[in-house]
């Protein structure tokens, strides 16, 4: 009997460590109705009162040409201050409009913006100034391209310069500088014009980056700007004639581009017997760290994560280190069973702890295909997204893993995904993911739990906290009982301690701000 009494003892203080853990505060705003179906939330920004201001995307869909942004501010209790409905089409000469990012300083926010002027025949870079507390805007030119330069008009995500086509903005981590990417019309050589501001519209850099090699051959992995806002990282994925020689590993090499006002260098960075499909560089202050997954065979088995340390002025790599998955992910991740080969995993983010550790995300991710009956009698074959394990590891500023840990959740879609996957981010030294899952969490064993989809309208919210050891801890903030429309968590975007997730059912929508506390 004392046993017993000792194990409920010991159960409830676990339970009450993981409750207090977790604080959180919540809140929404009111329901309302948009004239267009489709939204997304894009950007947001502490308004320094404890509001934000945000900017959500609209699309009419396929058979209307209905698209554009809403600037919203909304105060600390998530009520509507005031907004303001940008519509590309209503601009005169103004054929294509997207917006890229956003950037503040002081009192004011830039909305930057990428636009193509029919009556000039140009592309324009333009930024939208506003003061804080209201939508003023005034409007300038940061730099244009001619049309026949521009090979394509596709406006990338934030932070993931990973295509090789149409304009991105990549801000750098203190939020002091962003730089703008364009792809440049030559076939024959990779060619980017990149332009680099501070966060005062302050040019800093103006460049053309060229590759002599073939577009195709050339794949950029993404391109980071250093915390002092002079100088910028390239790193790509070249596949040449003597890296196809090559009798072990992957048959390419990566190579990083350090560029300055006045100066441009470049060094290969090799991985050897391994295999690592993709590569992520990081600007620090006092290195250039480069992480991504490696495996011994294909590139889509995995045994864990590569890192190179490489100095930020010359780019010699200084330390390589391939750190095989911990004991404790591959139990997480498959129990007694650990034999089996890891794949399918696709990389999400990277998130800089306050102590400088990377924190490295990705998610199982993979198609399964199955056959439908069409309205003629035939059949045809659609695919099943599946999103399933989150994987997440820590690594320090030494470039060994703290530890690796695996999320097990299983979901699947044939439609809009925004309702399932994932958002994350770094509060301190702890990592936070949010999604949404059923009500029942099943217990796997050993210390293994499970996340299971369920309809979007049954779905409740919760955050997971991956602590500075490794430790998991998770809570629900809402269940489907308060959550009035679906919650579109993998498009949620932060801001100091909140994230901000659009909810959507129909042309109906609400934002929800959940903040942690501790």
């Amino acid at each position: 009997m004392k046993k017993l009494i000792n194990l409920f003892s010991l159960l409830f203080l676990t339970y009450s460590s993981v409750a207090q853990d977790l604080k959180f505060k919540w809140n929404k705003s009111d329901i309302f109705k948009d004239s267009f179906k489709n939204s997304e939330l894009y950007f947001a920004e502490n308004d320094r009162k404890g509001g934000v201001i945000m900017i959500r995307s609209y699309d009419g869909g396929p058979f209307s040409n209905g698209y554009g942004y809403y600037f919203e501010h909304y105060d600390t209790n998530m009520k509507l201050v005031k907004e303001y409905d940008f519509n590309p089409k209503a601009e005169k000469n103004i054929k294509q409009c997207n917006v890229l990012g956003m950037i503040s300083s002081g009192d004011k926010i830039h909305i930057i913006m990428f636009q193509y002027n029919k009556q000039e025949g140009v592309y324009q870079c333009m930024a939208m100034t506003t003061p804080f507390n209201e939508f003023n805007f005034e409007s300038r030119e940061l730099f244009r391209v001619e049309s026949e330069q521009i090979k394509g008009f596709e406006v990338l995500s934030l932070s993931n310069f990973d295509e090789d086509s149409g304009a991105s903005m990549i801000v750098n981590q203190d939020k002091t500088a962003f730089a703008i990417t364009v792809d440049i019309n030559n076939t024959g050589m990779e060619t980017h014009k990149i332009v680099m501001f501070d966060n005062n519209l302050n040019k800093k850099i103006d460049h053309v980056f060229k590759k002599e090699i073939k577009d195709r051959k050339f794949e950029y992995e993404n391109i980071d700007v250093s915390k002092d806002g002079k100088t910028l990282y390239i790193l790509g994925k070249v596949h040449t004639k003597d890296a196809k020689k090559k009798k072990e590993g992957g048959k390419y090499e990566y190579e990083i581009t350090r560029i300055t006002n006045d100066s441009e260098i470049s060094q290969t960075i090799e991985t050897n017997t391994y295999f690592a499909p993709s590569l992520k560089a990081i600007a620090f202050e006092d290195r250039i760290a480069c992480v991504g997954f490696y495996s011994e065979r294909k590139d889509t088995r995995f045994k864990g994560i590569c890192y190179f340390d490489l100095d930020p002025l010359n780019l010699t790599v200084k330390k390589s280190k391939f750190n095989p998955f911990t004991e404790q992910f591959m139990i997480d991740k498959y129990g007694e069973n650990r034999d089996k080969e890891l794949k399918n995993l696709i990389f999400k983010n990277i998130t800089i702890t306050a102590t400088n550790d990377i924190i490295f995300n990705a998610e199982e991710y993979y198609l399964t295909p199955y056959t439908v009956f069409t309205a003629n009698g035939g059949t045809a074959v659609r695919s099943l997204a599946h999103y399933d394990d989150i994987v997440c590891a820590r690594i320090n500023t030494s470039g060994e893993m703290v530890w690796a840990r695996n999320i097990n959740k299983r979901e699947v879609t044939n439609y809009r995904s925004s309702f399932i996957s994932y958002c994350t981010t770094v509060l301190g030294n702890d990592a936070y993911f949010y999604i949404n899952a059923g009500e029942n969490i099943y217990n796997l064993g050993q210390d293994r739990i499970q996340f299971v989809q369920t309809k979007a309208q049954k779905s409740n919210l919760f955050v997971i906290k991956l602590n500075e050891n490794g430790g998991i801890s998770y809570s629900k903030v809402l269940d489907n009982e308060n959550i009035e429309v679906p919650l579109m968590v993998s498009n949620g975007v932060f801001s100091n301690r909140s994230v901000f997730i659009l909810g959507q059912k129909g042309k109906k929508k609400q934002l929800l701000k959940v903040e942690i506390e501790n």
